[in-house]
């Protein structure tokens, strides 16, 4: 009976340890917390989707965020138009605390979206700094936009704070839609 006592006890705490919401550990230098790679926001007609297809990459590893907009409402197809894209993806790199801008061009450009087929758009690199920034941002910006040629990123703990911007046009005419998400990664 004692025996079976300490089995029964010892799988309890095993369970439990195992069912935590977060789990920390020091694994390169990086320490893990739970990580939300995927967020999803709708308002009226649209859904908003922000996707890091997973929540750890390995260093050298191709990363894989992407946005998704999706028109739900009742017209089969509705125009939208936007900047060069109706998405962007600024960053913050969370263990060394610099932000990651992510800049495009402005032309007012048109878009059809048909109901419920998501336009999709993958992170493609971002970044930039000043003459007055610390060498240290300029050397991990540079990095960044190194890695990204090649579609990875440099070691780190990853914030994307991800924006789909568009004005609905034609039976939705209105104004101009911001809808935010914000998602995790890591890169070991």
């Amino acid at each position: 009976m004692g025996k079976l006592l300490i089995i029964i006890c010892a799988i309890t705490f095993a369970l439990a340890g195992c069912s935590k919401d977060t789990k920390a550990y020091e694994q390169n230098g990086i320490q893990e917390t739970k990580i939300s790679p995927t967020a999803k926001v709708t308002e009226g007609d649209f859904i908003y989707r922000l996707v890091s297809e997973k929540p750890i990459y390995n260093k050298g590893e191709k990363v894989n965020v992407y946005s998704e907009l999706e028109y739900v409402g009742n017209e089969k197809e509705i125009r939208i138009a936007h900047s060069a894209s109706p998405f962007s993806f600024p960053m913050k790199e969370k263990t060394r605390g610099f932000d990651i801008v992510y800049m495009m061009e402005q032309p007012r450009i048109e878009t059809v979206l048909k109901k419920g087929e998501p336009l999709r758009e993958y992170y493609r690199g971002g970044g930039g700094y000043g003459s007055q920034d610390p060498k240290e941002y300029i050397d991990f910006i540079e990095a960044i936009a190194e890695a990204s040629q090649k579609g990875t990123l440099p070691r780190g703990e990853y914030e994307v704070s991800g924006v789909a911007e568009f004005q609905p046009l034609d039976g939705l005419a209105g104004e101009l839609k911001s809808m935010k998400a914000k998602i995790e990664f890591n890169v070991e």
